[in-house]
């Protein structure tokens, strides 16, 4: 046993080895496409189709080609999808080595940084090691796009290694927190949420400073803080920067589906007493794991209830025992103080954001459970560098333990980066963990709209019977039906649809741009040109980047025979950047109808270097090939 503790005080050799393990246990991702918003942001986004591009990724919105008012901005993570994207194209292995890189280096972070604190090696190896393969980390490195949380602590990480510099070289202290300063603005373009990260740095300088501050009392806590003034620097630029591209800094428009958004400062904290159970559970267990999280599957009221009881006192029981470690165990109660640190933006106390609960969101917060976890099984064992054969028994116990809490987080960790292979994958497995929500059964029907339609409709049909009003699958069961034929079922769904829109809906939003969309194609199958016309207006203004809704516009020009329309329409999507197999198998059909052989033939094949396995491109090319082949001597 005497060996592992001489292991645990090698740490070069440890801190190596917790960063392979994280690549190891994240291996298997390099097997998975692109999954969930991976579609939207990667796959149909056309602003990251080029590097020239990176400027104008600072003055425009994360889902600004989509969805306006959803105030998320993060262009430095867009440049990284970009910088993926020249080098890899859609091929998904590539974007999901970086995330892998990302997240073994945040390993190596989180091991530097605590022994740059002195804490003791073993602590420092555990907390690392158990930061490394938690399963609640899934969604942030298994999902290419949960990269912002993983790009934000990497570059928080250079921020609080370059501060412990300045400490370190009172000589070099300017250059040093001037980098620091640097790290902290990346960090922030990264994620909206590292905002908060000098705060968890003030608190861990201000424990390290604890009994100077005690002798010296005011002097010495402004020396501590004074230098702080440093991290206030890049909140101007910041400011700046989301001003010029369009963004607040309180979402609009899209919290309709968070009942916090109209609850007081007051009743949200009652409200989150109750859902804070469901932090703690996924740091804890980190399983079951779901994509979604709402009032489907978690209670959003105000009441006290015994949840909301045994949260408050969860939470008032970890501050009082922070507050009562400080003297004898900063290192607690840096951690729970890291960890409301951590949350306090996402926590929708302060104010209601999109979703209560994000299971990426957690992947900065976790570093505090590591730490404390890593602490216990320490103090259990009685691991350190004066371990003596005397107290062996101790250490075995607290080595078993160890090993068996790895191992049972990296198996977790490992099983469920399959569930992200694909949207069905991930959907079967939201489906089988919350059957009673909405959403899985309407993605599944997405998913299987084109390969199984009797089977898309089945799952429409039960998302209906869970919420008679849930959106997505009123509106897929449109598409369904107008696909199938059932022009009349489709034509009626979709207006009722539109007569309903909430007042909220700000343009750019696509969902309702391909309502307005597949509106139009029912209304030119009328020949009701007029009201084609305008519906193709409205959602030109919806979703004036939206590959669906822009391919089902294109196809009601075509119906009301207006080719050149259709053919303008789509090559203006692809001059925007707008390049999805659908776009071009589209203008391959426009131009096929347009007597334009050889551009379709060219526009088909495009399609099927994008998607190989769309069934219609490879016919359309077989039928164009045919005849000429044919025709050779």
């Amino acid at each position: 046993m005497l060996t592992v503790i001489k292991l645990a005080n090698r740490p070069r050799l440890i801190g190596w080895l917790a960063m392979g393990l994280a690549a190891l246990t994240y291996a298997n991702t390099l097997a998975n496409g692109f999954a969930y918003d991976d579609s939207p942001i990667i796959v149909n986004n056309p602003t990251i189709r080029s590097l020239a591009n990176a400027p104008g990724l600072f003055l425009s919105g994360y889902w600004d080609h989509r969805q306006a008012g959803l105030s998320n901005y993060r262009p430095l993570l867009a440049v990284t999808l970009a910088a993926d994207y020249a080098l890899w194209g859609l091929r998904p292995a590539g974007y999901h080595l970086t995330n892998i890189m990302l997240h073994a280096s945040n390993v190596g972070w989180l091991f530097y940084l605590l022994r740059a604190y002195r804490v003791a090696p073993a602590t420092s190896a555990l907390a690392a090691l158990i930061f490394a393969v938690h399963p609640v980390h899934t969604e942030a490195v298994a999902n290419v796009i949960g990269r912002a949380e993983l790009l934000g602590m990497f570059f928080g990480g250079l921020m609080w290694g370059s501060w412990i510099q300045a400490r370190r070289s009172p000589g070099a202290a300017g250059r040093w927190r001037a980098l620091a300063t640097a790290a902290y603005l990346a960090a922030i373009l990264s994620k909206e949420n590292m905002v908060a990260l000098p705060a968890g740095l003030w608190l861990a300088e201000t424990l390290r400073a604890r009994r100077r501050i005690e002798r010296d009392g005011w002097t010495a806590w402004r020396r501590v803080t004074q230098p702080f003034l440093w991290l206030t620097l890049p909140w101007l630029p910041y400011a700046w920067l989301r001003s010029a591209s369009g963004q607040g800094f309180r979402p609009v428009g899209a919290l309709s589906g968070n009942p916090m958004c109209d609850q007081t400062l007051w009743e949200r904290l009652v409200t989150m007493s109750s859902v804070s159970l469901e932090w703690y559970r996924l740091v804890f267990l980190g399983f079951p794991l779901k994509p979604w999280y709402d009032a489907h599957n978690l209670v959003l009221t105000p009441t006290w209830g015994w949840r909301a009881l045994a949260g408050a006192l969860l939470t008032i029981g970890l501050l009082a025992g922070a507050a009562t470690a400080a003297r004898r165990r900063p290192l607690l109660t840096f951690a729970v103080g890291f960890w409301f640190i951590a949350l306090a933006l996402v926590s929708n106390v302060l104010t209601p954001i999109w979703t209560p609960i994000g299971e990426r969101w957690l992947y900065v917060p976790s570093v505090s459970y590591a730490i404390a976890l890593g602490w216990a099984l320490v103090r259990l064992g009685g691991l350190g560098p004066r371990a003596t054969a005397a107290n062996e028994w101790r250490p075995a116990l607290s080595v078993a333990l160890s090993v068996a809490l790895l191992a049972s987080y990296a198996y977790g960790a490992t099983r469920r980066n399959l569930d992200w292979r694909n949207d069905r994958a991930l959907f079967s497995r939201f489906m089988e963990t919350d059957p009673q929500h909405p959403l899985p059964y309407a993605l599944l029907a997405n998913a299987s709209q084109t390969s199984d339609p009797e089977q898309a409709r089945r799952y429409y049909e039960q998302a209906l019977a869970r919420e008679p009003s849930f959106f997505i699958a009123l509106l897929g069961l449109a598409q369904l039906d107008l696909r199938q034929g059932r022009v009349e079922e489709a034509q009626a769904a979709l207006a009722r649809l539109i007569a309903a829109k909430p007042p909220e809906v700000i343009p750019t939003d696509a969902d309702w741009a391909l309502a307005h969309a597949l509106y139009a194609r029912t209304l030119a199958l009328r020949q009701d040109a007029a009201g084609a016309l305008a519906q193709i207006a409205e959602a030109r203004r919806y979703g004036p980047s939206d590959a669906p809704s822009i391919a089902a516009s294109a196809i009601a020009y075509v119906t009301l025979g207006r080719l050149a329309e259709a053919e303008a329409l789509l090559r203006d999507a692809l001059a925007r950047g707008v390049d999805t197999a659908i776009i071009r198998f589209n203008l391959g059909t426009v131009l096929l109808k347009r007597g334009n052989l050889s551009g379709a033939e060219e526009a088909f094949a495009a399609a099927l270097r994008l998607d190989p396995d769309l069934a219609p491109a490879h016919a359309a090319l077989d039928a164009i090939r045919r005849p000429a082949e044919g025709a050779a001597p």
